[in-house]
């Protein structure tokens, strides 16, 4: 049975229970799925005001690191968590003493992206003079780096492969057999990738405000266009069948929960950045902004860090409908990105002072 067929029965019991008083403040009608979520909960939340959230007791929050972070990524062979400080140097993080995996340092650092076990994981530094990408392996603690010339890569989401885009086509290196083989040529300048869960790659290029996202099938090497869109960034699930969207619509960003096929289940009525949620399951983590101000250009001011925010973690259980603040047991000032799940914490980085924090659930 499929992801959407899944919410439908329990959007379909909500409304035979009539317990879905929480959920109505944080969706509203959407007039493509109007049998699915936008039409059940049409809410009136708007930008973190937080109306008809249940908050909860004071959550354990806590600080996993003393000094600022660039990126984080967890191990899930292992359990533990490695980061990269500000310099690039590599760290992992067992339990609450980091130790130093790798010293080599990595300038101008600009990305992480971590494989689906978090084995392993590829920097892009050196931006954007000259872009460059390396991989990470946390069994050796070394660094290999991928071909001259690349401008993107993403992780297979089923075994130890990744795609990239040099200056001449797409390509997937397989780092057990050390292959290299050609899907299909290319000679796009700006690019971003995501692998889906099947086997489709996602490719986004960015012109002007537009992002333009178009889908490969590898197997038959079929390029087709997807969604293009101003402001267009995505936050897919790790089965890639559900998303939060932001996309900019008469100069105005919207916050969208969108299916596998990009079809919009539901207009969010708050307003916050798809890297500050995460879907868990049936459950979606998001840190929302407290107010917007008017006139930002999201996510391209975010990005160049010419504004920061003031968040509230909520947590929607799409299974019965609540919604809950997840409230803190510290007076901390949090703008969160990078959100994961690990032991019953929910793992983040802090924007405000670049540190790794755990909020127990």
């Amino acid at each position: 049975m499929s992801w959407k067929k899944i919410i439908k029965i329990l959007v379909a019991a909500l409304i035979l229970g009539g317990i879905a008083f929480g959920a109505y403040y944080f969706f509203r009608q959407s007039p493509t799925a109007q049998e699915f979520l936008g039409s059940v909960f049409p809410g009136t939340f708007k930008n973190g005001a937080g109306t008809g959230a249940v908050p909860l007791a004071g959550q354990k929050l806590k600080s996993l690191t003393e000094d600022a972070i660039f990126d984080y990524w967890i191990n899930s062979k292992t359990g533990d968590v490695y980061y990269l400080n500000e310099a690039g140097q590599v760290f992992r993080l067992p339990e609450n003493s980091p130790e130093l995996a790798n010293s080599q340092t990595l300038p101008k650092l600009n990305q992480i992206s971590a494989s689906s076990d978090g084995t392993y994981a590829v920097a892009k530094f050196n931006f954007p003079t000259l872009p460059t990408f390396s991989i990470f392996d946390t069994v050796t603690n070394s660094w290999q780096p991928l071909p001259p010339n690349t401008i993107a890569a993403a992780w297979s989401p089923n075994g130890p492969e990744i795609s990239y885009v040099d200056d001449r086509a797409l390509k997937i290196f397989n780092l057990a057999s050390k292959k290299t083989s050609e899907i299909i040529k290319l000679t796009q300048k700006e690019l971003m990738l995501h692998w889906r869960k099947d086997s489709r790659l996602f490719l986004t290029s960015l012109s002007g405000p537009s992002a333009k996202m178009m889908i490969l099938d590898a197997k038959n090497k079929t390029l087709l266009p997807f969604l293009e869109e101003n402001g267009l960034v995505i936050q897919w699930s790790a089965n890639d069948e559900l998303g939060i969207k932001l996309n900019s619509v008469n100069n105005r960003p919207q916050t969208s929960l969108i299916d596998g096929n990009g079809v919009t289940l539901s207009q969010l009525t708050f307003v916050t950045l798809p890297s500050k949620c995460l879907i868990e399951e049936l459950k979606i983590y998001c840190a929302v902004p407290k107010n917007i101000g008017e006139g930002l250009k999201l996510p391209e001011d975010y990005y160049k860090k010419a504004v920061y925010f003031d968040d509230t973690f909520y947590l929607i259980n799409l299974s019965d409908g609540s919604v809950s603040e997840l409230k803190s047991d510290l007076e901390l000032k949090i703008d969160a990105e990078h959100l994961e799940l690990r032991n019953n914490q929910l793992l983040f980085k802090n924007r405000l002072d670049s540190k790794l924090y755990s909020l127990g659930l």
